[in-house]
Formats: structure tokens, C-alpha cells, sequence
């Protein structure tokens, strides 16, 4: 009679709809905000200090189990830094921290027989430093990591151990119970049961169709073993908790028909009740054993395959617990079925199709209802509940997740149900299981490429602080994102009339004939040939040879649909050895051919005056570390300002200036190859800029009235964004910009001078150096209001996005990268491309716009390079995701946040030589053949994807 009674109130909690709805409200005074996790994927230290092996150590060396051949030897390594991830807590200001205790780390081999106290002084030292945090240990003696010693006796299929069980349970009560109030003897007994014995896929790696039931049975009886053990012996004194936690969805019929209400009650007994029955009634569910006991008729066994419990255990088991612990991720949709009755498995016997899984909170208000109209007002934790992803720190996912589930947890107590408290898996990215590192579940992000592992919260971690803080929901919670909710949408529509698109090249890279008609050497043809240089020994001798095939490289142009082209000048080619004197007519000539042609095709020509190629001749005089070199290149402007400008009326006059500096006076892995990272880069870059602003004024005066053109620089900036949302990751950030962008920018488009952070740091820095004088050099009133202003546009080359965060560097060797004390790095869910620096994520670009926007005023913009290297052959959907994506978050940018961008340029045109990479990389959008002496060039599919693009001027819903 109660059993129908009890099928009847559960029946009536899965016919009930609820609507997912967030509220504002708090939680009851003593409720539980907790973490948690378990010692396999944190601890570490898998052998240290006499711990014995467990079957979790002994699968993971196996290979072919974990997903990605990993093992938590070392994982977190928390045996050697919980006192770090103690404050870890303390920051999130959580009540409760859920760990489990190793059993192989107090007993070696799983006997009582070998206590191993160093284990035991460990977790006393973790429990003592809990404590002395004000943080409640919520203890798992048993998280799936057998001792290997018991497992080669059969393990939970051999009846002997539950007296081995019920002797660690004792030594843990014994040890830590005067501090541990509230225990959990098993973790997910059916993971343990189905994955483990019979599908495989866990440890110990059985696959018996029958174990799972066995197993199950002999973890029911130790669990009550256990408690009734601490009941009679400990609980007076220590006055603590000893439960249970199962693991389940809930089971949600696809229709309200009779037959899928029946499927979905069935579901719930055969995962739910299969242990919870027998532990707060004292035996199986009926429905479990009528079905089983027909299965198994039919099978040829003589007797059911669900083991029986006798009347004296099932006496010794009915209401042994204190509370009930869930773990619960999602909900599966399910309809009745008829299975094959010959076939035995766990999901065969239940007659349930599984039709779907999907994260719906009101499933867990509808399980938390479930247990309360089945199993009576027994206290509820939710002791784990959270959302894998791949481990971005801006983790949007987690935070709705958890915002969600966490909110009907509330509901669920308004609905009258004895929720006591809510676990967040997990504390820390670790060892998933047999998916080992490749999906990140913590609040915390764990750097496992550096051997102190460091900790770095997410903004998840940050959202749940805040739930801790309030113990509950107010609607700024409610309203809490990790981004904007616009971000990540694609939105349909057009960019202003008259927008410019274009592709881009440079002359080193595509141009080739090195040393044809009176071209003179550049420091680029120097360093080419120099061995060891660029990979593969590759030179741009060659290169796309577009010395001799301009023509053809037009019709690609015109083809894509561009508005412009942008290409550089070589400054050897007009001018051989950088002066006047040495005026090449043959150079000057290529050009002028090159513009008529792109102008005869309505191409509009956008011309780069420097894009790396220093003539040899000026850098045997010091190039970019000489004065001098500020006249020489004024010289070589005003030359192509008087002979191109009636034509060209774009031009820029350094492409990236950072890279010159850097990468080629920094570190030397750029021509010309010099090493000084901590004052030529400096010196470099203010001659950069003073050159600039000389050729701008001189533009200014002698060629404006007569060609009416504009002159801009392009400057080469990745988005920073701060790796965390800690106010010392912000200011690390900003100050990473100021760094790079506004080395050059704030002098042009600003107040003419350095930023204010970078004078400051480099003075920091070299007065810590023992030097007289900030190795930052200095600009004098007159420049400083020259500078200012010099300017018709800025060029930007975006390509990726940088994390950015504060780490103070305390070498003193002088270096512009250390001037900085920050840090960078990629999010591993970016996707990512053939070269490590560029990963995508279309996003950043639409913040740095804005960034400038409100940095300069607003000045004209031209996107003059951006794009990603992408497959050797022709189908690059890669690229085509990429320009769709940016381009995207560009319109955005100035459409709705008005960023005053006038065009996009795609690198590149063609495969050409990428620099110190040869031709390794292919970011055109035609493809070359490099192996044919004639340069073949094949359009990508990109190419069909930017002349749509290009003519409808934006994106037309299909």
C-alpha cells in the first residue's frame, strides 16, 4: 500500500510542468555554499609518502583509457598546495569545501592491516587548515579510487570487503571525526557499478553484464555497514552526519501518455532507487525486482540477477542515512520501449528509450520534488552540480549554468523541499576521468603547462563569490554576465556607402627579382640569405615573382571586387642604396606601371612607403639606430610623394613600427637581426615616429594643396584583454596597450608624447638598473608638438587577441618586454590556427575599435591587414569562418557603437613569403605554387566568399 502510495505522489511530480524562470532570494541562514572536489583529480602525489596504488592509478597507466593518455600522477598537485587552494576558498567565501580522503593513502593496500600515518597526519593537515579558515570539511571516504591491493581480490564483487570498508570508514571517523561532521560514504555508487563494471570505460575496467548488480549490492551493504558503525560508536560523541551520494537526471517523459510516465517513474527507480530505496526503505524497488527476476527467467538464470537482501539487512538497512547527497548535471528525455528481454544490461532491463539530454534547470527542481514526495523530508545536498567546457576564463556557460540550476534550487525550497545546501563542481580544473584534460570543469582555471600549477580564477568564480557574499539572488546577480550578451552574434546587414575593401601584400614578400634592374640589396635579401634565418632556407628572391606578373595579380584584384590594393614600395628598388643620388628610373617605373594598371581597373592604389626593406647601404650607417636615417627616409617619401602622388592618395608610412623595433632590433628574429631588447628597441621606435612625423609635414606642406591624398601610419595591436576580472589584470592590460599601441600612438594621435605608464616604467626600471637616465628616450617640446596630430588616419593590423595579466618581473637584465611586468597568453577555447601567436576570436577586434574610439577621438580608421594562415590546397573555410567573423564584429563596431572605420583589408592577396616562416605559412586567398618556376596562382574558396561580401557591401540573410 505505501509503495502504491508513494508511485501515485511521484507519478504527480512528473506530470507537473514548470516553467524555467530566475528569481530574487535568499537562501536559508544555515544553507551550505560549497565546492567540491575529490582526491584522483586534485591531489597528485600519486606514490609520494607511502600512498599505495588505487585502480584509478593502475587504469590511467594503461593506454587507450584516458581520453587524451593523461593520468593524475601530479593533476592539481592540491597534497602539495592545499594551503593554497584553502584560500582559494576563503576568497570565494564559501561555507562548506567537499573533498574526498584517499583510502590508499591511509591503508597502502586497502587493510587495516597497514596504516600509513603520514596519510593520515596529510589530511589532518588539510581538515586543521579548513578550520582554521572557518570553511566545514564535507568528507568522501570513497570517490571510486579502490586500493589495486583489494581490487586483485575481486574487490566490490567480493563480499570480504565490506568489513575492509567499514575498517577505513572506522579509521577516518577515528582519525578526523572530531573535526568531520558531515560524511558522505560513497560517491555515485552507480558510476562505480555501471561504468566501472559493467560497460569498462572507469576503473577498474570490467565489462560484465552482471557485475553492475553485484557490485552494487556489496556498495549498498558497506555503506550501511558504515553507518550504522558510526552511528553506535561515534555519533554521540562527535555528533556528526553520515550519508549517501547518488548521482541521476532527472527522467522526464517525452509525452504525458500513461506508457511514458510509466517509462520515466521506471527510470527514475532503476537509477535513483535502485540505491536509494534499499537505504531509506530497506530494499529494491518492485519494479527493479519484477523486472529483473522476468529478465532473468528468460535468460536462463536461476534466479534473478539482482542479488537479494536478507530480512536482517533489510531491517539493518531502511533508514540508514542522514541525509542524502545529489549529484545532478541534466535531464533526459525518455519514452516506454520493449527491449530485447534476452539481452541483460542495466539500460536494457528498464524498457526506457533515452531520447535526448539537455541542461534544463526545472529538472532539478523536479528531481529535488521527486525525492521529497518518494523518500519524506530527508535533508538534501546537492553535492556536485556544474558545466564542463573547454576552459575559457570568461565563461559565460558556467556562470548561466550554475545561475540557473542554482536558482531552482531556491524554488525548491519555496516548493517546501529540505535542501540543505549546493556544491559547485568543482573547485579547480582537473583530471576528468577518462576524458582526463580535455574538458575543464572548475571554477578555477589550472595552468598545466607550468610546474607550479597556478591557480587563476575564472569569472564563475567571481559570480559565485558573489552568490556567497549575498547567500542568494539579488537582480545585479541575476544580471551578472561575463560579457556582453550581443557578443557572440552574428548580425545581418551593411557597412556605410562607400566603404573601401581591399587585400594586401608587401613588396619583400611577393615582388621577388631581388636584384633586377638596378634594385639594390635590403636588409631583408641580407638576412634571407644569411643560414639558419627562415625556414627552410627559403629567400623572397622569387617570391610570387609580381615584379613580372603585376598584371595578373591585378586581375585577381578585380576579380575578388576590391576597392583597393594595398602594397609597399621597395624602398632599395627606387632608391638603391637609400639616397637620392642613387635614384633607380627602372624602379620608378615598375610602380608607376602598377599603379596605371590598378587604376585602369578601378582599383584604387593604397601605398605603404616602409614595410620593413631598409636598403643594405643606410643600415651599414646604423639604419633605425642613427639619426640620420629621419632624412633619408623624409628624402625617399618626398620622392614617391612627387612621382606616384598625383595617383596615390593613401599612404602610409611605416607598416607596423613595433615589429621593426621588437622583432628587429629587440630580439633579432626580423631583419636586420639586432639584439638589443632593453634601449635600441627604444631608439628605433623614436626614430620610427620622428621620421613619420617629418614625412607627414612634409607631405603637409609641399604635396597636400597639389594631390588632396592623406598619409597615416599602420600600427599592429592584438586586443588585451584582462586574463581575470582582478583589478590588477585590468591595469596590466590597459598598460599592455599602452605599451605596444601607445608607444607609437599617443605620440601621433594623442599628446604627442610617450604614455604616461610607459615613462613611468622604463624610469622604474632603469633607475632599478643603476642607470642615470630612463633608457626611454625623451622628445623635446617643439617634437612633442609636432607629433601631435600628424595624422590623417591610423592603419590598424589585427590579427588575434591576447590575456593579459599582472606578473611583476623581477629580472633585472633591461628589456622592453620586462619593462612591462605582464604576461600573456591565449584562451584554450579560441580556435586555433597554424601558428601559435594567432588564435581566433572575431570579438577582440570590435573592442580594440572601440578602445581607440575613446582613447584618440575617434580617428578615421582603415583595417589595413587582417586574416589567418589557413590549409595548403583551395578549400579554406577556416579563412572564410575568420573574415566572416571579424568582419562581422567590424560592422558591429560601426554601425552600432560608431567606430569610424572606412575600410578592410584581408591579408593577404596570395601565399607569399611570411617572413622568418618562408613559405610555410599560406594566408592568401589565392593559392601559389611555389614548386612551379612559373608561380601559379589558384583562387580559394574565399575568394568566392569576399566578392560576395565585397559587393553587397555586408551580410544578406539568405
Amino acid at each position: 500500500m505505501l509503495y502504491l502510495l508513494i508511485l501515485l505522489l511521484a507519478s504527480s511530480v512528473l506530470a507537473k510542468n514548470y516553467t524555467e524562470r530566475l528569481i530574487v532570494g535568499h537562501f536559508p541562514a544555515e544553507f551550505a555554499f560549497g565546492v567540491a572536489s575529490s582526491t584522483y583529480q586534485v591531489e597528485g602525489a600519486w606514490d609520494a609518502d607511502g600512498k599505495g596504488r588505487s585502480i584509478w592509478d593502475v587504469f590511467a597507466h594503461q593506454p587507450g583509457h584516458i581520453k587524451d593518455g593523461s593520468t593524475g600522477d601530479v593533476s592539481d598537485d592540491q597534497y602539495h598546495k592545499f594551503k593554497e587552494d584553502v584560500q582559494h576558498l576563503k576568497w570565494l567565501g564559501v561555507t562548506h569545501y567537499r573533498l574526498s580522503i584517499a583510502w590508499t593513502r591511509l591503508l597502502p593496500d586497502g587493510t587495516i592491516n597497514n596504516i600509513n600515518q603520514k596519510g593520515i597526519d596529510h589530511y589532518n593537515a588539510v581538515i586543521d587548515e579548513l578550520f582554521n579558515n572557518n570553511i566545514v570539511p564535507f568528507v568522501t571516504l570513497f570517490h571510486w579510487d579502490l586500493p589495486q591491493g583489494l581490487q586483485d581480490y575481486g574487490g566490490w564483487e567480493n563480499d570480504t570487503i565490506i568489513e575492509h570498508y567499514k575498517n577505513y570508514a572506522d579509521l577516518c571517523f577515528k582519525s578526523f571525526g572530531d573535526r568531520v561532521t558531515n560524511w558522505i560514504t560513497f560517491n555515485e555508487p552507480f558510476i562505480t557499478s555501471w561504468m566501472g563494471h559493467e560497460t569498462g570505460i572507469n576503473a577498474p575496467g570490467i565489462k560484465d553484464v552482471d557485475a553492475e548488480y553485484r557490485t552494487a549490492h556489496n556498495l549498498i551493504r558497506s555503506h550501511v555497514k558504515a553507518y550504522r558503525h558510526y552511528d553506535q560508536r561515534y555519533k554521540t560523541a562527535q555528533m556528526g552526519r553520515v550519508g549517501i551520494t547518488l548521482d541521476t537526471e532527472w527522467k522526464e517523459p517525452r509525452t504525458e501518455s500513461p506508457a511514458d510516465l510509466a517509462a520515466s517513474n521506471r527510470a527514475m527507480v532503476f537509477r535513483l532507487g535502485w540505491f536509494a530505496n534499499p537505504i531509506v526503505y530497506g530494499d529494491y524497488p518492485k519494479i527493479m525486482k519484477d523486472k529483473l527476476a522476468e529478465r532473468s527467467k528468460i535468460q536462463g538464470h536461476a534466479g534473478s540477477r539482482l542479488p537479494t537482501f536478507t530480512a536482517a539487512e533489510i531491517a539493518e538497512n531502511k533508514g540508514a542515512l542522514d541525509f542524502l547527497g545529489i549529484n545532478h548535471y541534466s535531464t533526459n528525455f525518455v519514452q516506454s520501449t520493449t527491449s530485447d528481454k534476452t539481452k541483460p544490461g542495466f539500460f536494457n532491463d528498464q524498457d526506457v528509450a533515452y531520447i535526448s539530454t539537455n541542461k534544463y534547470a526545472w529538472g532539478l527542481r523536479k528531481l529535488l520534488n521527486y525525492i521529497k514526495t518518494t523518500y519524506g523530508n530527508i535533508d538534501v545536498y546537492i553535492t556536485e552540480n556544474g558545466a564542463a567546457d573547454c576552459g575559457t576564463n570568461e565563461d559565460q556557460v558556467r556562470v548561466d549554468y550554475v545561475k540557473r540550476y542554482l536558482n531552482a534550487v531556491l524554488q525548491a525550497i519555496q516548493d517546501g523541499c529540505p535542501v540543505k545546501g549546493y556544491f559547485v563542481w568543482s573547485l579547480l580544473d582537473s583530471f576528468e576521468w577518462n576524458s582526463g584534460y580535455t574538458v575543464k570543469m572548475g571554477l578555477f582555471r589550472v595552468d598545466f603547462s607550468r610546474p607550479d600549477l597556478p591557480r587563476y580564477p575564472k569569472t564563475s568564480a567571481y559570480f559565485y563569490q558573489s552568490i556567497c557574499k549575498e547567500k542568494g539572488f539579488t537582480q545585479s546577480i541575476l544580471d551578472f554576465r561575463a560579457f556582453a550578451k550581443d557578443r557572440d552574434e552574428f548580425v545581418y546587414g551593411q557597412f556605410p556607402a562607400g566603404f573601401m575593401w581591399g587585400l594586401a601584400t608587401a613588396a619583400y614578400q611577393v615582388e621577388g627579382a631581388w636584384n633586377e634592374d638596378g634594385k639594390g640589396p635590403s636588409i631583408w635579401d641580407d638576412f634571407a640569405h644569411q643560414s639558419g634565418r627562415i625556414a627552410n632556407g627559403d629567400t623572397g628572391d622569387v617570391a610570387c615573382d609580381s615584379y613580372h606578373k603585376y598584371k595578373e595579380d591585378v586581375q585577381m584584384l578585380k576579380h575578388v571586387g576590391v576597392t583597393f590594393y594595398r602594397f609597399s614600395i621597395a624602398w632599395s628598388r627606387v632608391l638603391p642604396d637609400g639616397t637620392l643620388g642613387s635614384l633607380n628610373s627602372k624602379g620608378i617605373d615598375y610602380y608607376n606601371r602598377l599603379i596605371d594598371e590598378l587604376l585602369a581597373n578601378n582599383i584604387t592604389p593604397f601605398v605603404t612607403l616602409y614595410h620593413w626593406d631598409l636598403p643594405s647601404a643606410l643600415q651599414k650607417q646604423g639604419g633605425w639606430l642613427n639619426e640620420s636615417i629621419i632624412d633619408r627616409y623624409n628624402d625617399y617619401a618626398k620622392l614617391c610623394f612627387e612621382n606616384f602622388g598625383d595617383r596615390v592618395k593613401l599612404w602610409l608610412t611605416f607598416n607596423e613600427a613595433y615589429v621593426i623595433s621588437w622583432l628587429g632590433h629587440g630580439i633579432g628574429i626580423f631583419a636586420p637581426g639586432i639584439k638589443s631588447p632593453g634601449t635600441g628597441v627604444y631608439q628605433v621606435a623614436h626614430n620610427i615616429i620622428r621620421s613619420h612625423v617629418k614625412a607627414y609635414h612634409s607631405y603637409d606642406t609641399l604635396f597636400r594643396s597639389r594631390f588632396n591624398g592623406k598619409v597615416g601610419i599602420t600600427l599592429d595591436i592584438e586586443w588585451k584583454e584582462p586574463f581575470t576580472m582582478s583589478s590588477d589584470d585590468g591595469y596590466a592590460a590597459e598598460r599592455a596597450l599602452q605599451f605596444k599601441l601607445g608607444w607609437f600612438a599617443n605620440a601621433i594621435f594623442g599628446n604627442g608624447d610617450y604614455p604616461s605608464v610607459m615613462k613611468q616604467y622604463v624610469a622604474a626600471k632603469s633607475k632599478s638598473q643603476h642607470l642615470l637616465k630612463s633608457r626611454l628616450p625623451e622628445f623635446t617640446d617643439d617634437e612633442k608638438r609636432m607629433n601631435a596630430g600628424s595624422y590623417d588616419f591610423l592603419g590598424i593590423n589585427h590579427y588575434t587577441t591576447n590575456l593579459v595579466s599582472d606578473v611583476p618581473n623581477t629580472d633585472s637584465t633591461p628589456s622592453y618586454e620586462r619593462d612591462q611586468d605582464i604576461e600573456t597568453r591565449e584562451d584554450p577555447c579560441w580556435e586555433k590556427t597554424p601558428v601559435d601567436w594567432l588564435r581566433v576570436n572575431p570579438w577582440g577586434i570590435r573592442k580594440l575599435l572601440n578602445y581607440i574610439k575613446s582613447r584618440y577621438g575617434n580617428p578615421t580608421v582603415y583595417i589595413t591587414e587582417s586574416g589567418r594562415p589557413d590549409v595548403d590546397g583551395v578549400d579554406d573555410q577556416g579563412r572564410i569562418s575568420y573574415y566572416k567573423s571579424y568582419t562581422n564584429e567590424l560592422m558591429k563596431a560601426i554601425n552600432i557603437d560608431g567606430c569610424n572605420v572606412k575600410g578592410y583589408t584581408g591579408w593577404s592577396l596570395m601565399d607569399n613569403l611570411e617572413w622568418s616562416s618562408g613559405y610555410s605559412l599560406r594566408f592568401g586567398v589565392y593559392y601559389v605554387n611555389f614548386t612551379d618556376p612559373a608561380r601559379p596562382r589558384t583562387p580559394r574558396k574565399s575568394v568566392d566568399f569576399l566578392r560576395n561580401l565585397f559587393s553587397n557591401n555586408g551580410f544578406y540573410k539568405q
